[in-house]
């Protein structure tokens, strides 16, 4: 189990920071290349294609993922989501078609929307193929499936860089080409490697018990796809292009940012899930000292990153973007950055009560962030534009994690509290010290990073057994 356990972890860890490496020279040579309101008008665009294409999967890939870790039929369950998204995929092309006639003025402004649609459907085509892939924990698999797109994307845009130039028409096609090698490469290796087969023995009645399995994550779809991407639309509408390209820049680098965050979760998923299947919730609140433990580590990170950035943040990102989203950017990321240590432990809790079943539970939560989210953002955003929707997205994530903690009987724990609090003042004073100090980025890195260390010693959040005990839970068998 524990060698196994470590593969999972490296083949995830692999796949995230190759994603996370070729995402970033694909996002920062956009965005140094193209002007701001065509960098603004492809993030707008891409923003409601993912609002709309997370309500379409009705959140099925957790089901399946679910099911498919639990030992259920793989062919079955690869079938019947695979039928549900190329068929919702589909209708929803052929609505965006139709709308193109009925509205074409909407359609000349957003003149991006269809053919990025096109890249974006055949990357949501593949999908469940990922899915299948996550629930039988073959994340070697999974890594190639959900890198090959951005490696086609990153090479290809590093030969435009050298060789010609970065146009519109460029990035447009790279796109479709890179996510059609995707669905093909996701086929085979489900099809020839993972030995799973689409298959037309199962019976319609199987995928209406499916969707009726997943009814009570509808409301909780529509809200998540809201919570993620709301604030760029409502940008896009309610601002101009070149203030949606600010946010989003600053908000594409937050989702960057969480790197131990993206390779634990789905491992974390498929465990809990498996762990439920024959134990409570009152044996996983005996392994504290292994939750305090990952928790501690998931705070700590959570600071790390955005006080490291934000300390570099204006020198930086300005070099990287030639003057365009770096000090213009500086406040709003700082709010941004605020959220990491809320999404962590927001994402532990969805964890828990997601592989435990409690959908009622989360539903009401997250129902309660997107009132927030929705209600903030039609206030601050007509007045305050990028940093408006900053301060409302922080609000909104701070207001989860205690909905959450009053919620949960994880709140036993001490580290669920104490930890974030912990390593936020850690981070804050840290940060404090050294921009007062001088205002080389370097010499506020040499300053803040061993005095962040400094404070999480004095605080408990780092200890001396940390690393003993890490090994020891490896040794130990389920």
């Amino acid at each position: 189990m524990t060698r196994k356990l470590l593969r999972d972890i490296s083949a995830s860890s692999i796949q995230v920071v190759l994603n996370q490496v070729l995402g970033v020279i694909i996002f920062f040579i956009t965005s140094r290349y193209l002007d701001k309101a065509a960098f603004g008008e492809i993030n707008w665009s891409l923003a409601l294609l993912t609002f709309i294409t997370s309500i379409l999967s009705l959140r099925l890939e957790q089901i399946v993922v679910r099911r498919v870790a639990m030992g259920q039929d793989p062919s079955k369950l690869l079938t019947l989501f695979t039928g549900h998204i190329l068929v919702t995929g589909i209708c929803f092309y052929l609505i965006l078609l139709t709308g193109r006639f009925l509205f074409p003025g909407f359609f000349r402004e957003h003149d991006l929307l269809l053919i990025l649609a096109v890249s974006h459907l055949l990357s949501f085509f593949s999908s469940p193929f990922k899915q299948l892939a996550t629930g039988k924990e073959n994340f070697r698999f999974l890594a190639i499936m959900s890198s090959v797109a951005n490696l086609i994307r990153a090479v290809w845009l590093l030969i435009a860089v050298l060789f010609s130039s970065v146009t519109v028409e460029v990035i447009l096609s790279i796109f479709i080409v890179s996510s059609f090698i995707e669905l093909m490469i996701s086929y085979y290796l489900s099809r020839y490697k993972l030995k799973v087969s689409l298959s037309t023995r199962h019976r319609l009645a199987d995928y209406f018990l499916l969707i009726r399995e997943s009814l009570p994550l509808v409301g909780t779809v529509f809200l998540n796809a809201s919570i993620a991407r709301i604030d760029w639309i409502l940008l896009g509408l309610f601002t101009t292009q070149e203030k949606t390209a600010e946010y989003s820049f600053a908000f594409r680098v937050l989702e960057l940012s969480p790197l131990p965050l993206l390779i634990v979760a789905p491992i974390l998923l498929s465990r809990l899930s498996r762990f439920f299947g024959s134990h409570t919730l009152a044996d996983l609140l005996q392994k504290k000292k292994e939750l305090s433990l990952l928790i501690r580590t998931e705070m700590i990170l959570a600071t790390l990153i955005p006080l490291a950035l934000n300390l570099v943040w204006s020198p930086l990102i300005d070099a990287i973007t030639s003057n365009k989203y770096g000090s213009v950017n500086s406040s709003t990321f700082l709010i941004l950055s605020c959220c990491l240590p809320f999404l962590y432990m927001n994402n532990l809790f969805w964890s828990v009560h997601f592989a435990l079943d409690h959908l009622k539970l989360i539903l009401k939560i997250t129902l309660l962030t997107f009132i927030i989210i929705l209600a903030g953002d039609l206030l601050f955003i007509p007045r305050y534009a990028a940093q408006g929707a900053a301060v409302v997205y922080l609000l909104a994530t701070v207001a989860e994690y205690f909905n959450y903690l009053r919620a949960s009987t994880l709140f036993t724990i001490r580290d669920t509290w104490i930890s974030p609090i912990a390593c936020i003042a850690s981070a804050a004073a840290s940060g404090l010290l050294a921009v007062y100090l001088t205002e080389s980025a370097f010499f506020r890195l040499a300053i803040g990073l061993p005095v962040f260390f400094s404070l999480l010693l004095a605080t408990k959040q780092l200890r001396k057994s940390d690393w003993t005990d890490m090994l020891r839970f490896s040794r130990e068998r389920n």
